[in-house]
């Protein structure tokens, strides 16, 4: 499932050979060591943009910038990131936008929505082109005191079951993992009971029978080993989200000189397009990994009544927004956020 990162590491670190040398020595960058925490686990795929974003960083510095990297919750877990991020506990974490929309209400409108997004990549480049732009935004990372350096988005969600399920019927009083305020709205409206645990449960809830099913991603069911409690992969497509970003105390970040700050930057960038580059392709050779390791695939039947079933899931949030005070300014949001991928979505 990895081998394609691993070459892709390789060819990636032409990015920033061109001009090294004399770069680097034409500037004194601050001696730093930065502590990165999150709550997954090495082995899962999604970290590594921020192993990339390290590893550039020491090179293009010098050494003398580095990142130290935590993981599987040694500092904390996913659920506190932004707390320990934004209090300058840690550096630096992977802030998974869902877990926190009392804190980051418009941040997490494209990590929140299920049924919207089926070309989540344009739903984080419009993430990423409207926190330029927009006052909300930017007060709100401000407020919380990070600066993003790198997104991650997730291609679509499906189901991973312990039992076949390929019709709305199927579907209905099934115990499902979810995470946030929507996507338990979602299931609700299709009759299923959403059940709130983070990634790193969702083997053991498996496999005690506590959930039926675990609605993540093929490189995630994989990653986690949940073929192995839950055999059955549902080819249903819930679409996919704008996912997490590595986010940067502010203060920490806003104390460096300005060429260490664009370096950050460049390569938080850079590190977004290594991540968004594989992404479909390691979904897939995680489906054949866990096909030939003994799980099957169930073809969902009902995608149109099934999206029909839901409602929409961006007025929610604008209903929800609207009542704590912020309509107006959720409006403008949505229709920036929209806009832009309407106009850069490919149809899937």
């Amino acid at each position: 499932m990895y081998k394609s990162f691993t070459r892709l590491t390789a060819a990636a670190a032409l990015i920033g050979a061109m001009g090294l040398a004399s770069s680097a020595s034409a500037k004194e960058y601050p001696s730093a060591t930065f502590t990165h925490a999150t709550g997954f686990p090495k082995a899962l795929y999604m970290e590594q943009p921020a192993e990339w974003f390290a590893s550039e960083l020491d090179k293009r510095s010098g050494g003398k910038m580095q990142v130290k990297l935590f993981y599987s919750g040694a500092l904390g877990k996913s659920n506190e990131i932004l707390d320990l991020v934004s209090k300058g506990a840690i550096d630096m974490g992977s802030l998974v936008q869902g877990y926190f929309t009392s804190a980051l209400p418009f941040a997490a409108m494209t990590n929140s929505l299920p049924m919207t997004f089926f070309d989540p990549e344009q739903a984080m480049r419009a993430a990423m082109a409207v926190e330029k732009t927009n006052k909300s935004q930017i007060d709100e990372f401000k407020k919380n005191n990070f600066k993003p350096l790198v997104y991650r988005y997730l291609p679509n969600y499906k189901l991973i079951c312990t039992k076949p399920v390929k019709t709305m019927a199927d579907l209905q009083q099934l115990k499902v993992r979810t995470f946030g305020n929507y996507m338990p709205k979602m299931f609700a409206a299709i009759g299923v009971t959403p059940v709130n645990v983070l990634p790193t449960e969702n083997y053991e809830a498996l496999k005690r029978g506590s959930m039926d099913c675990s609605y993540l991603t093929n490189a995630n069911f994989i990653a986690y080993k949940l073929h192995e409690v839950a055999p059955y992969i549902i080819d249903v497509k819930f679409g996919g989200i704008n996912a997490y970003f590595l986010a940067m105390n502010l203060k920490k970040f806003d104390g460096l000189p300005k060429d260490a700050q664009d370096l950050l930057v460049k390569i938080g960038l850079e590190a977004t397009d290594f991540a968004a580059a594989k992404t479909e392709e390691i979904e897939a050779q995680a489906l054949e990994t866990m096909l030939k390791q003994g799980a099957k695939l169930i073809k969902f039947e009902d995608q149109d009544k099934l999206e029909a079933a839901v409602p929409n899931m961006v007025d929610l949030w604008i209903e929800a927004m609207a009542k704590q005070g912020m309509e107006a300014e959720a409006r403008q949001y949505a229709k920036e956020i929209m806009d832009y991928y309407k106009a850069h979505a490919a149809k899937k």
